[in-house]
């Protein structure tokens, strides 16, 4: 542990030997030695003062005053070991937040399935579950197909047992070939009219994959993405569709 010295050293600052003076004189008497020398010990360990001040009892001034004297203050080596706490206590710290959204993640996800049970004998609800297992993201929430009957059924699907598609914020976005740069507007048009959407509300990329020639088909107009916002909501129809498809998953 630390001591506490009889006298002051050599070839010192004015300010040295005034906290010299001031912690044998005034902060260290018996009763208060203790105290110091613990300081002095926690410090030594790589301590911070605030962290210093919650197990030893005394003034912040007072703490600065005894570990400037034992030349404890932030030394290379303090700094070093008080950066390493920090990170550790920052991935600790992640790591607990990390928990706690997957806990309350998991039960919004139980609570939504509980509340559906009651729905997997409706022919419309099933088709929407299975049709997002087959053309869904599984990560964040999206359903894309290029046939607008299935489209128009998912959506359906979503405005009677998840949320009004209102409420939804559903996102439109039109993927085609370059080749048929000429066709947008009649392809954006097509989307719209089947969709009861405005032109404005489908945005379009185009698809990276190399095609030779135009595809001459004039039934075909691109594949169309629903985004739902929530990101949630894709994670809690793949696991409706877990329970659907085990339950005709037996053997024929």
């Amino acid at each position: 542990m630390g001591s506490i010295p009889t006298e002051p050293t050599a070839n010192i600052s004015n300010l040295d030997v005034y906290l010299y003076l001031m912690v044998n004189r005034r902060t260290v008497r018996s009763f208060n030695r203790q105290n110091f020398e613990r300081s002095v010990a926690l410090r030594k360990q790589g301590l911070s003062y605030s962290e210093i001040l919650k197990i030893v009892p005394i003034a912040k001034s007072t703490l600065q005053n005894w570990l400037t004297l034992s030349g404890l203050t932030l030394t290379k080596e303090h700094l070093e070991i008080q950066l390493k706490k920090r990170i550790e206590n920052k991935r600790v710290a992640t790591e607990s937040a990390k928990i706690t959204r997957d806990i309350r993640i998991n039960r919004e996800i139980n609570s939504f399935v509980k509340s559906c049970r009651g729905f997997l004998s409706e022919p419309l609800f099933v088709a929407g579950i299975v049709a997002y297992e087959a053309e869904g993201a599984k990560t964040g929430s999206k359903f894309s197909n290029s046939d607008y009957r299935l489209i128009k059924v998912f959506i359906n699907f979503l405005n009677k047992y998840v949320s009004p598609v209102q409420e939804l914020a559903l996102g439109y976005r039109v993927y085609i070939h370059e080749t048929r740069a000429t066709d947008l507007g009649r392809i954006k048009k097509y989307w719209a009219e089947k969709l009861f959407v405005s032109e404005s509300e489908i945005k379009q990329s185009w698809k990276k994959n190399i095609v030779k020639k135009r595809r001459m088909n004039p039934d075909y107009f691109g594949q169309l993405e629903i985004t739902i916002r929530s990101k949630l909501i894709g994670r809690k129809l793949l696991r409706l569709s877990d329970i659907i498809m085990e339950s005709y998953c037996g053997v024929v």
